[in-house]
């Protein structure tokens, strides 16, 4: 299908960023919280919340590349953004990871990466709440 006129994202389309940026920080600390209760270690809190960053930085790098010109674009600036937004998403997982792998040294690993897929969960379950359609 060819799109003859430029397509509109509404402000409806950017407050379901937010609140799937909100989703993955209710589920990242839910997950840390259970995964620091069932371990009684502060390090295994710091490491689920360093998870928890590393899941919801990548987020917000995407929403800020893809609607870095404004709301309003044709579909093939769109999709042109989107390419951006995605490249930069894994280059900063890449980073990151890479960060807390030589900085943080006594990181519990299992706690991070607990945390880490049920924050990154919340894109799914964003797609089941009606709220969020």
């Amino acid at each position: 299908m060819v799109q003859s006129g430029p397509m509109k994202n509404d402000r409806k389309h950017v407050t379901v960023v937010y609140q799937l940026v909100k989703i993955q920080l209710i589920a990242g600390l839910t997950a840390a919280a259970i995964v620091a209760a069932h371990k009684h270690d502060l390090n295994t809190l710091f490491s689920a919340i360093v998870g928890l960053v590393l899941a919801i930085s990548p987020t917000i790098v995407y929403t800020m590349v893809a609607f870095s010109g404004g709301l309003v674009t044709t579909p093939t600036i769109a999709y042109t953004r989107h390419k951006k937004a995605m490249i930069s998403r894994f280059i900063l997982n890449l980073l990151l990871f890479g960060l807390v792998a030589l900085i943080y040294r006594q990181c519990d690993y299992t706690a991070l990466l607990i945390t880490y897929i049920v924050s990154l969960s919340g894109y799914w379950i964003s797609l089941l709440l009606p709220s969020m359609r």
